[in-house]
């Protein structure tokens, strides 16, 4: 298998939270290192508030390759900042990656397609063509060397548990078929796009799944007491890794 780096928002690092048990069960080596690390840090939005932000990089590695996942919860294929990761916290570890033989796999959109796409009333609204387009720029502007696969964002949930949050505009309580539609266009526009730039047909999360919406029974069943909910139980995050493991291997 190769050397694979996977950066997306939260769904990444669910993915990275199963990994050692996955590999521990459908892989054999003599010898195997893994980490989990936290980072936190605060910075002033375009409004200047102070948000803060929570990055976790989890990592496996075996006698033949190393997986990196470098989850950074809510972030917008449009603006997340390829230069610096967490606001620098993972640089060190993630900048030397891009060297030939590695593999890139970028799994950001579904915050897009969730809140920003549908909120037409956004100032400077961009549309799913313009996020894909710079999505696509961001990633490609910084990672020259190894070979860069884009992964499809998760399909959207039909059901979302959410409270009020503190910015009104960012408010993700958009009906499923709003979300839905924003999402197959994005989609599109990857599929297009990554062809258009030469780079590989994107990893398809919906043939993965076996469906292109979230329904409720794939979701965790034990209550969740957060002010969000729009993540999938254990066994679908294992469909996905399983499938990377054997398209890499």
């Amino acid at each position: 298998m190769a050397n694979i780096l996977i950066l997306g928002d939260s769904h990444t690092t669910k993915l990275g939270y199963i990994s050692e048990d996955w590999f521990r069960a459908n892989t054999k080596s003599e010898k195997i290192v893994t980490g989990n690390s936290h980072f936190h840090s605060q910075i002033k939005d375009e409004n200047n508030y102070t948000v803060f932000m929570k990055d976790t990089l989890v990592s496996y590695e075996n006698d033949k390759s190393k997986m990196f996942f470098s989850g950074h919860s809510g972030r917008s294929a449009y603006s997340y900042d390829f230069v610096n990761f967490a606001s620098g916290t993972q640089k060190d570890m993630l900048e030397k990656w891009d060297v030939e033989g590695n593999i890139f796999i970028p799994w950001l959109g579904y915050i897009d397609c969730r809140n920003h796409l549908p909120n037409k009333d956004l100032p400077n609204y961009a549309t799913p063509k313009d996020v894909v387009k710079q999505y696509i720029k961001n990633v490609t502007d910084n990672f020259k060397n190894c070979q860069i696969v884009f992964m499809e964002p998760v399909p959207q949930f039909i059901t979302i548990v959410t409270s009020d949050w503190r910015f009104p505009h960012l408010d993700p309580n958009f009906d499923f078929e709003l979300r839905h539609e924003e999402y197959l266009e994005f989609i599109k526009e990857l599929r297009i796009q990554c062809a258009e730039n030469g780079l590989p047909e994107p990893i398809n999360t919906s043939d993965i799944l076996g469906t292109d919406m979230i329904e409720s029974w794939m979701q965790p069943k034990k209550p969740i007491n957060r002010f969000l909910n729009d993540h999938m139980s254990q066994e679908h995050y294992k469909k996905i890794l399983a499938h990377i493991y054997n398209v890499f291997k």
